[in-house]
């Protein structure tokens, strides 16, 4: 009988887990060390690339972009190349990132294998939410 309960109960989990896998956009999904393996969406590898060939126009341009995921990624990318000093944003970078940050867009995040969400752009701006993207961003913006 233990055995039983213990088997639905791990059932249970998988499907929970599936579940909340299919309500995500994986074309929009933003993880820095998604599933079992940690690892990251094929959005942030992107990002990663741009990032390591200093394609910082590209990263730009994206703030336009259709797709939410790439919105959110180039807010917090050039907002630390500015910081650093190794980009200077243009007046209308600031009001397309002012835009964004007051978005109701959902984008898809995940985290390990079980964290699978839909949080609006403004949310995952946040000053609390944007520690979600800051160790990708220390490891992969290079220093000089």
């Amino acid at each position: 009988m233990r055995t039983k309960i213990i088997i639905i109960v791990f059932l249970i989990g998988i499907l929970s887990v599936v579940n909340a896998q299919e309500n995500v956009d994986k074309n929009e999904m933003v993880g820095f060390a998604c599933y079992f393996a940690g690892q990251p969406s094929k959005i942030v590898e992107k990002y990663a690339q741009k990032l390591n060939s200093e394609n910082y126009n590209w990263i730009s341009k994206q703030l336009e972009s259709e797709n939410k995921a790439e919105k959110y990624l180039s807010v917090i990318t050039l907002e630390k190349l500015n910081e650093l000093g190794k980009y200077n944003l243009s007046e209308i970078e600031l009001n397309l990132i002012s835009k964004i940050k007051q978005s109701d867009e959902l984008v898809s995040i995940c985290s390990g294998c079980t964290y699978f969400e839909k949080v609006s752009l403004k949310e995952l701006l946040t000053d609390k939410k944007k520690l979600f993207g800051k160790n990708w961003l220390d490891r992969n913006i290079k220093k000089e």
